[in-house]
C-alpha cells in the first residue's frame, strides 16, 4: 500500500527531524565512547549527561529544552548527550543500563570506588524532575559544586569548614598559593564564581567577602560590587577590569594561577621538561606580508578570526586558549576594518567574532558555525584535524585593506 505523497512527505521530514536533534550550533556537546570519559570522569565541574535516541518522541519534545537547559549553563554545568541509536555508543549505554528513552543521568564530581571492579568512578544519579529547561536549571544549580571560602574579618564568625578568617585566607600556603577574592552585594555566591572555583581548583584559593565585612572592604580599598582582585605571591594583589563574563574572568585568573597538573608528571623532581607546555601567543595579521608568512606560504592549515574592537580581547583570549589545546594549526587574528575582501573572496559572514580554516596550498576553506565558545571550536577543530569536516574550495587571492599602520 502506498502512502499519499502528503503523508509520505510528513514521514520523511519527522525522519530528518529526528535524526538532527543536536548539531554543532547547540552547547549540547554529543559524545561518543572515546570523548565521554575526558568529557565525563575528568573534570571536577558537575555533568548531566542525556541517553537519547532520535526516533522518540519523548526525546524530541525534550531536545528544546535540553538545548535551552545547555545555552542557560554554559560554562557553569557540563551539558552533554548520548545517541543510543548509534552502533558504536550501545556498549556505553548498556553500561549505564539505559532502557528508556529519554535517561538524564547526573554525574558528581567526585570518584568513588566501585564494589565489584575496586575502581575509581563517578556514580551517577537520575533526574526524576520535570523536563522543561527551567527545572533543569533550577536543579543543576541547586547540585552546583563551590570551592568557595566565606572570608570573615572575625573568628567568632567562623561557624562552618566553608568559613575562614582573612588571617587564615592569606596565610594559606602564602609563599606559594596565589589567592582570588570576590568582594560581593550578592545574597548568595554566583553559579559562574561556584563553577570558577571549580575550575581553578589546587591552583587559587578561592574567597568571597560580603558587603557588610566592612573590614576586610576597607583592607582592599573596595569601591563598587562586585569587584574581583588576586593577591598573587609573585604579583601582589591586582584588581580584574573589564567585563564580568567567564570567558575575561577564566583568562584573567590563568594569569595567576598555579600551572595546571599534567598527568605522568608525579615526580618530584621539577624540570623544565615536566612542566605544561605554553604555546607563544596568537598573532595579530595586520599586513599582506605577515598574512602571507604567517598562512598563505606554509603547507599547515591555519586557523584565522576576524573580530571587530569590541569583541577584540575576548576573542583572542579564546583563540590562544584554542592554541593551547591544540597546536596543529596555524593561529591568527585581523581587524574586521581589513577584512572586506576576505569575506567577500570567501563569502563569509559579516557577524563578527568569524572564524574559519584556510589551506592555502589547497585553496581551500571552510567557516566555522555555531556559537563562539572555546569547546564548541576545539570539537569542530579536532573534527577538522581527522578529516572529518570538509574544506570548500575559493577563487581569487586572499588578502588584507592595508592600513596605515600596525596599531588597531
Amino acid at each position: 500500500m502506498k502512502l499519499p505523497t502528503i503523508a509520505l512527505l510528513t514521514v520523511c521530514s519527522q525522519i530528518a527531524l529526528s535524526q538532527a536533534l543536536y548539531t554543532s550550533k547547540d552547547d549540547v556537546n554529543l559524545l561518543t565512547p572515546q570523548t565521554f570519559g575526558p568529557a565525563v570522569m575528568d573534570t571536577n565541574q558537575l555533568v548531566a549527561v542525556e541517553f537519547y535516541a532520535p526516533w522518540c518522541g519523548h526525546c524530541q519534545r525534550l531536545a528544546p529544552e535540553w538545548k535551552k537547559a545547555a545555552t542557560n549553563l554554559k560554562g557553569l554545568v557540563l551539558v552533554n548527550a548520548v545517541d543510543c541509536d548509534v552502533e558504536a555508543n550501545k556498549p556505553l549505554c548498556a553500561t549505564y543500563d539505559i532502557k528508556g528513552f529519554p535517561t538524564i543521568k547526573i554525574f558528581p564530581p567526585e570518584l568513588r570506588k566501585h564494589k565489584k571492579t575496586g575502581k575509581l568512578s563517578k556514580v551517577p544519579t537520575d533526574y526524576q524532575g520535570p523536563r522543561d529547561a527551567k527545572s533543569i536549571v533550577d536543579y543543576l544549580l541547586s547540585n552546583q559544586p563551590s570551592n568557595v571560602l566565606f572570608v570573615k574579618w572575625n573568628e567568632k564568625d567562623v561557624k562552618s569548614k566553608k568559613s575562614i578568617t582573612l588571617d587564615n585566607f592569606l596565610s594559606t600556603q602564602n609563599e606559594t598559593l596565589p589567592k582570588a577574592l570576590l568582594f560581593t552585594d550578592k545574597p548568595t555566591t554566583t553559579p559562574l564564581y561556584k563553577a570558577l572555583s571549580v575550575e581553578f581548583k589546587d591552583r587559587l584559593l578561592v574567597g568571597e567577602v560580603k558587603q557588610s565585612e566592612k573590614n576586610i572592604v576597607s583592607e582592599f580599598n573596595i569601591q563598587s560590587f562586585p569587584t574581583l582582585v588576586v593577591i598573587s605571591p609573585e604579583y601582589g594583589t591586582v584588581q580584574f577590569e573589564g567585563k564580568l563574563k567567564r570567558d575575561t574572568l577564566k583568562s584573567f585568573l590563568e594569569k595567576y594561577a598555579l600551572e595546571s597538573k599534567t598527568s605522568g608528571n608525579d615526580s618530584k623532581g621539577s624540570t623544565e621538561s615536566s612542566q605544561p607546555k605554553k604555546t607563544a601567543k596568537v598573532e595579530a595579521i595586520t599586513t599582506n606580508d605577515s598574512l602571507k608568512q604567517h598562512c598563505l606560504n606554509t603547507n599547515q592549515i591555519c586557523v584565522l578570526v576576524i573580530t571587530d574592537e569590541q569583541d577584540k580581547q575576548e576573542t583572542i583570549d579564546i583563540l590562544n586558549a584554542l592554541k593551547d589545546k591544540n597546536d596543529k594549526f596555524q593561529y591568527g587574528w585581523m581587524h574586521a576594518s581589513q577584512s572586506a575582501d576576505i569575506v567577500n573572496t570567501l563569502q563569509l559572514p559579516q557577524d563578527y567574532p568569524s572564524l574559519f580554516i584556510l589551506h592555502p596550498s589547497k585553496r581551500a576553506f571552510r567557516n566555522y558555525v555555531g556559537a563562539f565558545d572555546e569547546n564548541k571550536i576545539h570539537q569542530w577543530l579536532n573534527r577538522v584535524s581527522s578529516g572529518a569536516v570538509d574544506a570548500w574550495a575559493y577563487r581569487g587571492d586572499i588578502k588584507l585593506i592595508e592600513r596605515q599602520h600596525d596599531e588597531l
